[in-house]
């Protein structure tokens, strides 16, 4: 078994018995040969966002001849057509969008039109509304990431592993779902939908109604030996801490499950770890950034890992979502379109549920040898490099995400 050394023009040199890989800078491109992308930005200072950009900036930037235009905070459709119209103006060819806000989608992909300038949805999708408006415009080559089942899923999923722990008192923090967030939603739907289905928990209203409460709302099972609090809200200029404080104050807690980053309260979690005297497990749909690698190499009061379980995003499935703009920059939307239609192609969330395996999926995520979708893996789907490539062999090697796929290109014999 060997490593794949990533290819994209650059050799590999064996010195006094250590690899050295020299990556083609940018530089010894002329200027008419370096493309430029615009990246929109949700939130520069979150964890995932900054993953993101990250492997774009010290990976991708670094093997193709490419630079990258990073927006600031976009906070919504009219805030993003700016910045397109801006990354336009500083020579972007092609816009990469993290935000992707689906009210007002349409629109943006009008100003995409009228700057001629190609438009993707990276780690996101799009509804069938909004994709029967725009998957025939000829600047918005399609959408890259988990679909909403898989999201649902996640929430489910984690449930059932707390639940298989006997997790009695529980709190769901369910972030922007009162506020819009769908993803945040469905994640809270999921959850909540496995309680009542695997445990018994009574709700009051359907689930998915619940799961937008916007107000701290307790829960139980018929016999009062299952409690489950919801806490709705941000935790960074929301209401998230306060209605965490108020659960806090109503009761022990034996496991935290969220539908977002929780290290922004872990210190609250290990203040109440000390406050009841024992252990509070930690579930997270999050990332796999380096703000939880961190996370992981700690211990807490109790010995135990702050998070005991991860689902969510990494930073290299952003890979194909290049790929696609790269195409389409350089004459080729034909190797992703297919009949001129704009696709929809979907990614897996990747799991850890111990230290052990959340430090070996970072590296598989991250690192420059092994890494799940690797410069020479996006080489076969960009025709500059590969005239063979086809809409077919891009959608499946996009959607070949899941870890075993992933290691099955990394260990390629």
């Amino acid at each position: 078994m060997k490593r794949r050394i990533l290819t994209l023009m650059m050799s590999a040199a064996l010195i006094a018995g250590t690899q050295s890989t020299v990556w083609a800078d940018v530089e010894d491109y002329s200027d008419g040969d370096v493309h430029t992308i615009g990246v929109v930005v949700y939130d520069p200072d979150s964890a995932e966002m900054e993953m993101f950009a990250d492997y774009y900036r010290d990976y991708i930037q670094e093997g193709f001849p490419v630079k990258f235009i990073f927006s600031g905070k976009i906070a919504d459709s009219e805030e993003e057509k700016a910045f397109i119209e801006e990354a336009k103006a500083e020579g972007a060819e092609g816009i990469i969008s993290f935000a992707g806000y689906a009210d007002g989608l349409t629109n943006v992909i009008k100003t995409c039109e009228e700057e001629e300038i190609y438009y993707a949805l990276g780690s996101n999708t799009v509804s069938d509304e909004n994709y029967e408006v725009i998957k025939d415009n000829p600047w918005y080559m399609g959408s890259v990431g988990p679909d909403l089942e898989t999201v649902y899923q996640a929430g489910c999923d984690m449930t059932e592993f707390f639940l298989d722990k006997d997790a009695r008192n529980i709190v769901i923090m369910s972030g922007g779902a009162s506020s819009g967030n769908r993803l945040h939603q469905v994640r809270t739907w999921g959850m909540l939908n496995t309680l009542e289905e695997k445990a018994g928990l009574v709700l009051d209203e359907d689930a998915e109604k619940l799961s937008a409460t916007d107000k701290v709302t307790e829960l139980t099972d018929k016999d009062g030996n299952l409690h489950v609090t919801i806490c709705p809200g941000y935790t960074e200029g929301g209401e998230g801490l306060d209605n965490l404080e108020t659960a806090f104050a109503e009761g022990t807690c034996d496991t935290l499950m969220s539908a977002f980053h929780v290290s922004a309260y872990l210190d609250k979690i290990s203040d109440k770890e000390k406050d009841q005297d024992s252990n509070i497990m930690v579930g997270a749909i999050d990332s796999f950034s380096e703000q939880n690698f961190e996370v992981f190499q700690e211990k807490d009061s109790f010995g135990n890992t702050p998070i005991d379980y991860v689902r969510g995003k990494y930073a290299s499935m952003a890979g194909p979502a290049f790929a696609m703009i790269y195409n389409a920059i350089t004459g080729n939307p034909d190797a992703v379109e297919e009949d001129g239609e704009a696709v929809r192609l979907y990614q897996n969330l990747w799991t850890a549920k111990t230290e052990d395996e959340y430090i070996e999926l970072y590296s598989y995520a991250t690192g420059i040898y092994e890494n799940a979708y690797s410069c020479d893996d996006l080489m076969q789907i960009i025709k500059q490099f590969n005239e063979d490539t086809t809409p077919q062999s891009f959608q499946a090697l996009t959607e070949a995400s899941d870890v075993e796929s992933a290691k099955e290109r990394i260990f390629a014999e």
